[in-house]
């Protein structure tokens, strides 16, 4: 009887472990760091129009960029989401047409929502997103995975 539970058991993570790494994967695949425009609407929708986008994650705009020299330039402009999908910082405010460093700190894909986009980030990848819209003042709210509102960005003139 012990036997069977734990071939039970074993059957239902390979189960799990199966669909999981099934998901579908976005039109652009992103496994780099990718430049995006997302500009939030009056609506519930947001128009979003593709600028260059890089194919690693050390590029931007054609540009070879380390990292860390990223994470330097967009210091105050930067939102990470933790292991456990929480943004840091939580609640920050930009200025309209702001280019914004959106990092995964985990080493697991996931998917994170900023207004009414949402986008596939591979393990510890990241990506570049203008944020502007045409109604002022503009609240994006972000999910990550599971989690739903872990922040709130305030876009303003």
């Amino acid at each position: 009887m012990k036997k069977i539970v734990w071939i039970v058991v074993v059957a239902a993570i390979a189960l799990a472990a199966f669909i999981l790494t099934k998901r579908p994967a976005d039109e652009e695949g992103i496994l780099g760091g990718n430049q995006e425009t997302v500009s939030p609407t009056p609506t519930p929708s947001a128009k979003i129009s593709k600028k260059a986008a890089p194919k690693t994650g050390g590029e931007i705009a054609g540009q070879s960029m380390p990292y860390s020299q990223l994470v330097a330039e967009y210091a105050t402009r930067r939102i990470q989401f933790d292991e456990r999908c929480q943004s840091i910082p939580g609640s920050p405010t930009f200025k309209n047409g702001t280019s914004v460093m959106f990092d995964n700190r985990s080493g697991d894909a996931r998917y994170i929502r900023v207004g009414e986009t949402t986008y596939l980030f591979g393990g510890y990848d990241y990506k570049i997103l203008t944020l502007s819209s045409e109604a002022l003042p503009k609240t994006l709210s972000m999910d990550c995975g599971a989690a739903i509102n872990v922040g709130q960005i305030l876009l303003q003139k």
